[in-house]
């Protein structure tokens, strides 16, 4: 496929393909749309029925521009736009989508497109155009003549809002918003200060009401492209008072925020930009998932990139946070707001564990998801979806306080699944090898079998029993002085050269020291029956399982919520829903109802009625008798499943503490069934409170696994161990509605003062200075005209109230008339 000599190859390129895959084309007819085969070589793009196919088509992109087009009926499209034809093209995801795209840019400029971790767009200085369509007049940036407003005929850059017809795109110049100082090229300013920003210009189609910073008058025309805006600090000001506008721009309303391309001036050895400027003291890095809020992800990444540098905002779809992160991990401090739901922030908490940059950062959360759990707790609210409101989000997140939170460890360990039948010979065989043999493998397998028994557990009362025991055996082992040390063989034996009793295998009192050195560090678990008699078989089979124990290794990492049995298996429902058919769950709404319709289904099976005979529970280390429940709900903030409180309360009470999320501490609650959580969506209820304690340990018993949640992502956990233990902590940004009342309130004061003071405070004599002899006459006729009226006034009143009073009071008095 494809093999035929390349018409459009330049000299010196070379004849692979760089990129190549099944894409959707929109045919001619009806509008329809076709899957078809596409190869990108040079700069043609070819495309067949399928990879085996002839060569069926090619188009050249020596002039071609290409453009977002995705609509709300259809996503991930995009249109490859030539002077001679125009190729719409949709993709199954949108990372996949911004491949091609970037694939597509890279070729026009002879750049060799690979799929690395860094995307070179953000600092490539070129438009991303997207098809829209305009309710206004407006104006293409090239030719200056008007766009169609009925359909979408018209492009715009997401970045920037240069506008273009689609005929116009491919002689647009490439100056997109600034992102490095080599972007800026000759409008940089330098004085003996060092570099300054200046403003950066883009002509026309300015909003409705806009008017010039520097005299107040309207701008903007609906006939012609006029006037100017700046893209970093918004000014807007008419061509003729330009000049007057000072050449430093100061970067707006979002200065503290904003990362100056005069920043970004270097590339550091493993490739990242560096900032080598202290302007900025704490930037923000804005990781957004463009899937999350019903897709809707995507226009909250164009706001963010007008209000922002370009360069500071990234699309966790299109390679994860790392992009991001190792682009700031070279300031001293910065902060990370994420889009998202808690998936999204569970990634990136990820992330910078991976780069231990928990130090230097502070994460804030807007809310894209569909649970929300930890924006609720933060303050940040259970929903964000308008992108009109992000200046004042920038705003509150300048003014939020810093919180930590407690991260969590989930550790499992699964049992063997097989069961061998109990026969005491083979028991005692395998406990003999524990004992005695050197190779480490047979010891491991001899455990594993010990510990695949279904009455096998893990006794800590009787551990240090055990290591009496085994103590006690071994010395009674010492050799009497002047006798014979025991040879190899007769220690296998275990019987003495001198003739006396036998005495225990010598290895048996190694191991006891061995455990009398570890037996604070082994902690054990502790089955709901046992049998009260000694035995040494049952203590050996307790220690294997220490010792395999000790090999838990850590599953995942917990920031919210810990969940097994029902709530567990309604999220692994959902999510299996949600990869099956992408489209039934592609919204909150119906996110919600599928949670419903699964509850609902659990109110008739109760599939895992009576969990407590399946699982053992331990709090710190003490066993915890359960009631008959379908579920258990860990808790690290006081908010689950989407705003309920399960914990019941915020206070402290005569048994429990206070739940916060920065105290190490979870709160453990018992699940009863999914009316219980439907409840408690419109009831704020006290619920079965089990525990609150600084570890958990889970044991599932049986030979079935049962469904596990953690922050809503779940899996079936096989019998065996989970243990949840204390992680790290996170600087998490925490909204605090009292802080900003008080500081809002404060700012009022202060401006009001300010005008106070502000204002000229003059006598009658100097206010009469000012005036000019007109004014003068005109303020002199209106007191005497006020004099007259006050009078008249006076006079009026006297007669009708006061004058019949007095009048009464003669009266009375001297009992004659007036």
């Amino acid at each position: 496929f494809f093999n035929r000599t390349m018409t459009h190859t330049p000299p010196g390129c070379v004849r692979k393909s760089v990129k190549e895959g099944i894409l959707l084309k929109q045919t001619s007819s009806f509008q329809r749309w076709k899957r078809r085969y596409f190869k990108l070589r040079g700069r043609t793009l070819y495309y067949a029925k399928d990879s085996k196919s002839l060569i069926f088509d090619e188009v050249d992109l020596s002039d071609a521009s290409v453009a977002e087009t995705s609509t709300k009926n259809i996503n991930n499209s995009f249109t490859v736009i030539t002077p001679f034809r125009k190729l719409m093209l949709c993709a199954e995801s949108r990372k996949e989508m911004e491949d091609w795209i970037g694939a597509l840019k890279s070729v026009q400029k002879w750049e060799t497109y690979e799929a690395s971790l860094f995307n070179m767009e953000h600092f490539s200085g070129m438009h991303n155009w997207y098809a829209c369509s305009h309710a206004r007049p407006t104006f293409c940036n090239v030719c200056r003549e008007a766009l169609s407003g009925v359909t979408s005929h018209g492009l715009s850059c997401e970045v920037c809002k240069f506008k273009a017809h689609k005929r116009c795109a491919v002689r647009s110049t490439n100056t997109c918003k600034w992102t490095t100082l080599a972007s800026i090229g000759n409008d940089i300013m330098e004085d003996d200060e060092g570099v300054s920003m200046p403003h950066q210009w883009l002509e026309g189609n300015l909003p409705v009401s806009a008017k010039c910073v520097v005299c107040d008058k309207n701008c903007g025309s609906v006939r012609r492209l006029q006037d100017w805006r700046c893209l970093w600090c918004k000014a807007i000001v008419h061509s003729s008072c330009k000049e007057q506008m000072g050449k430093a721009c100061p970067l707006g309303q979002c200065r503290v925020s904003i990362i100056p391309p005069t920043t970004l001036n270097s590339i550091d050895s493993d490739g990242f930009w560096k900032a080598t400027s202290p302007s900025c003291t704490s930037p923000l890095l804005v990781l957004c998932n463009s899937k999350s809020g019903d897709n809707q992800g995507v226009k909250f990444l164009r706001k963010f990139k007008q209000l922002l540098n370009p360069a500071q905002v990234f699309d966790l779809m299109n390679g994860g946070p790392q992009l991001g992160l190792r682009v700031f991990q070279k300031f001293a401090t910065f902060r990370i707001l994420v889009c998202g739901g808690d998936g999204s922030v569970g990634w990136v908490l990820s992330e910078l564990d991976k780069l231990n940059l928990h130090k230097q950062c502070q994460l804030g959360v807007l809310p894209l998801g569909t649970g929300n759990d930890l924006a609720r707790v933060l303050g940040w609210g259970g929903l964000c979806d308008d992108d009109a409101q992000l200046l004042q989000i920038l705003e509150k997140l300048e003014r939020a306080t810093t919180k930590m939170l407690d991260r969590w460890s989930v550790m499992t360990y699964e049992l063997p699944t097989k069961h061998y039948p109990m026969y005491a010979d083979s028991v005692a065989s395998h406990l003999t090898k524990i004992l005695d043999s050197d190779k480490h493998m047979d010891v491991i397998s001899s455990a594993k079998y010990c510990l695949s028994l279904p009455q096998c557990a893990l006794l800590n009362e009787k551990l240090d029993s055990l290591v009496k025991a085994l103590s006690e055996e071994a010395d009674a082992q010492v050799v009497p002085a002047g006798s014979v040390p025991p040879q190899d063989g007769d220690q296998e034996r275990g019987t003495d050269t001198t003739g006396g009793e036998p005495r225990p295998p010598y290895r048996l009192g190694l191991r006891s020291i061995h455990l009398q050195k570890n037996k604070r560090k082994y902690r054990l678990l502790i089955s709901a029956q046992y049998n009260s008699r000694i035995d040494i078989r049952e203590y050996l089979c307790s220690l294997c399982c220490v010792y395999l124990y000790s090999q838990c290794s850590e599953k995942c990492v917990m920031n919210n919520y810990f969940g097994i049995g029902l709530d567990a298996k309604i999220s692994l429902e959902f999510n299996n829903k949600r990869d099956e058919h992408p489209k039934k769950c592609s919204s909150r709404t119906k996110n919600k109802l599928w949670y419903g319709v699964m509850g609902t289904k659990e109110l008739v099976h109760k599939t895992y009625k009576n969990l407590e005979q399946r699982v053992l529970l331990e709090c710190d280390g003490v066993p915890m008798c359960l009631p008959s429940l379908q579920g258990l709900a860990v808790l690290n903030i006081p908010s689950y499943a989407g705003g309920i409180n399960f914990w019941g309360g915020t206070k402290e009470d005569n048994n429990f503490g206070a739940p916060s999320f920065d105290d190490k501490k979870l709160e453990v609650v018992a699940v009863f069934g999914s009316m219980q959580m439907a409840v408690s969506r419109v009831i704020n209820i006290q619920h079965h409170r089990i525990a609150q304690c600084r570890q958990v340990k889970i044991t599932i018993l049986g030979e079935e696994g049962v469904p596990v949640q953690v922050d809503g992502e779940a899996w079936i956990q096989p019998p065996g161990i989970v243990k949840i233990t204390h992680k790290n902590r996170a600087q998490m940004l925490t909204r605090d509605r009292n802080f900003e009342r008080t500081l809002t309130s404060w700012e009022d004061k202060r401006k009001i003062d300010t005008y106070r003071s502000s204002r000229p405070r003059l006598n009658s004599q100097q206010s009469m200075e000012y005036l000019t002899e007109e004014e003068c006459a005109q303020v002199q006729q209106l007191g005497m005209v006020a004099d007259t009226l006050i009078t008249r006034y006076s006079m009026k009143y006297f007669m009708k109230n006061i004058l019949p009073k007095q009048a009464c009071k003669l009266r009375t008095n001297s009992g004659s008339t007036l």
